[in-house]
Formats: structure tokens, C-alpha cells, sequence
């Protein structure tokens, strides 16, 4: 397993609900407001942002990082901790 933080700038008010719940088929978790982290077997960065940007406008942004270690945080979201004892 790969652990991926992604994170997206999305710039117009529209209905972005598929991206979520994209995200959510993914089983990521919301750590930050526009930034989740995910834990997929076998994927590469470009494949992640390749699959998540037919979710997005062209006028967005969107980000995946591959993790190396653990992450490291403060005060993220309800649940974060438990997802990272799970996931890493």
C-alpha cells in the first residue's frame, strides 16, 4: 500500500460532489478542508491525479504526493488519527 496526500484548489462554485465522492470510492479521509489522504495499492502519483482530474473543472487544481514516512500533524479533522494508526 501507498500512502498519497492529494489536495485540490477548486475555483468556481459549482457541484463538486463527484470529486468526494470519488474520493470516497478511493476510501480516503478528509484530514483538512481541500486536502485528504489515501492509501492505494499500486498507483503512482500521475495515475492518482490522472483518475481524480476528470472530477475537476479546467480552471482547478489538484495535487498527489506519495508519502515516504509517517505523516506528521496537528489538529486535522475527527477520525485522522485513527486513519493514520490504520493506514501506516
Amino acid at each position: 500500500m501507498t500512502l498519497y496526500a492529494i489536495s485540490y484548489d477548486l475555483h468556481r462554485e459549482k457541484d463538486y460532489q463527484t470529486l468526494w465522492d470519488a474520493l470516497d470510492e478511493l476510501g480516503a479521509h478528509k484530514a483538512l478542508n481541500s486536502f485528504y489522504l489515501v492509501n492505494l495499492t499500486d498507483e503512482d502519483p500521475q495515475s492518482v491525479v490522472s483518475y481524480l482530474a476528470q472530477y475537476i473543472d479546467d480552471d482547478d487544481h489538484l495535487i498527489a504526493v506519495r508519502f515516504i514516512g509517517r505523516p506528521r500533524y496537528t489538529k486535522a479533522k475527527r477520525g485522522t488519527n485513527d486513519w493514520v494508526k490504520e493506514n501506516t
